[in-house]
């Protein structure tokens, strides 16, 4: 009997070894986003916005980051940058880096860090949601400092706000610039999100209120409503309790990506952008550009968390013949259509990104968020090379 034990247990146990090997070739080569809602998320309580900030935690526990050496405002000191607002929480970090917040000075209509004048003359409008905006990366790792960075001899009006998209990034440029001077707009489009609006609310965004850019209603649980502060604290101090438990569930959701990845060759994507709409808020576009002689004008696609995390597959020829890549390639090739029909030249991202030897370094810890100062500085990069430098 206890020799049968034994042969049973050492044959478990072999079997359980050879799983563990084939999970592992599998996420060497075909690899995709782990599977955290599944088997972390919907096994923990509270909100998801919890559950989020719990998982960022752990992984800022696990993954020491580089020392914060950002510049950090005072309330002495924040006046001398000449931006004409009050300084901002963002309210972000907790589901960003889990160490530290973003502070910011916003201007005269709202926006991050854009002294007055430049809604009077500037180089760039750059127009986006959170990825333009730099969302949780302070100064000098944001998006525009890290463009004045490689030269300073340009200006950009930054109108990137987190958490909106196509049709309401398309109200802002109209009520915002309608008095600004400007060469060029480079208009961002995350493929991760920026699909998700109608045409038919533009009328209601046309409402928007420049400033109270960030007092808008914010019922999404990602992002905390942007407010005024009279107390600067950047570093986080969120206490969670992780089980043993709890790691196990992150890392058997992190070992079976592979597995999960290799099923959703069978799964059907859906259409993620309705061309008929985007069409459409680029011809407004088109028409208000046209009226203020502005000619250069680009579209810069973003690539995705979800695309990124398919990488590994390019190893054996699988990456194009993903269903989730087929999908992105499909809303892609749409917004490069339809951009080019309107007239924007259109400057695609994904290859900066995917051809980097870890593309997930840009995001904190692999997760899905936002850039860290690693996305933005290759953001930076390429948005130089391939616009600015260009027609200069």
């Amino acid at each position: 009997m206890k020799k049968e034990i034994i042969i049973n247990l050492s044959i478990f146990i072999l079997l359980l070894s050879i799983l563990l090997f084939l999970l592992k070739i599998l996420n060497l080569f075909i690899s995709g986003p782990p599977r955290y809602y599944e088997l972390v998320y919907n096994l923990e309580s509270g909100n998801l916005k919890y559950k989020k900030e719990k998982l960022v935690n752990y992984k800022s526990k696990k993954n020491s980051i580089e020392k914060d050496d950002f510049y950090k405002y005072n309330f002495d000191n924040y006046k001398d940058f000449q931006f004409s607002g009050p300084i901002i929480n963002a309210g972000c970090g907790g589901l960003e880096s889990g160490v530290h917040e973003l502070f910011f000075v916003s201007d005269k209509k709202g926006f991050r860090e854009n002294v007055d004048n430049l809604y009077e003359k500037t180089d760039y409008v750059l127009l986006g949601d959170s990825f333009a905006m730099s969302i949780c990366e302070n100064r000098p790792y944001d998006l525009k400092s890290q463009l004045q960075k490689l030269n300073n001899n340009f200006t950009y009006l930054n109108l990137g706000i987190h958490n909106i998209n196509y049709v309401k990034q398309l109200s802002v440029l109209l009520n915002i610039t309608k008095d600004t001077e400007f060469d060029t707009l480079i208009w961002f489009f995350y493929e991760g999100n920026d699909y998700n609006d109608s045409i038919d609310k533009y009328d209601s965004y046309n409402a928007f209120q420049s400033s109270q850019a960030y007092e808008y209603e914010n019922k999404d649980f990602n992002h905390s409503i942007p407010k005024h502060v009279d107390k600067i604290d950047y570093y986080l101090n969120k206490k969670f309790e992780i089980t043993n438990f709890y790691k196990f569930k992150v890392w058997l959701a992190e070992t079976v990506n592979g597995l999960s990845s290799l099923l959703k060759f069978f799964k059907k994507y859906d259409k993620l952008l309705n061309e008929d709409e985007y069409n459409e808020a680029l011809k407004i576009a088109k028409k208000y550009l046209n009226t203020k002689n502005i000619s250069n004008r680009y579209i810069y696609y973003i690539p995705s968390w979800q695309r990124l995390a398919n990488h590994k597959s390019r190893k054996i020829g699988l990456y194009k013949k993903n269903p989730q890549i087929k999908q992105l390639d499909q809303l892609k090739n749409s917004v490069k259509k339809i951009s080019e029909e309107n007239g924007f030249i259109f400057v695609d991202g994904e290859n900066k990104f995917i051809n980097l030897k870890d593309p997930l370094k840009v995001f904190y810890y692999k997760l899905n968020t936002h850039f860290n100062k690693v996305g933005y500085k290759i953001l930076a990069e390429d948005v130089y090379n391939k616009i600015i430098v260009s027609w200069k």
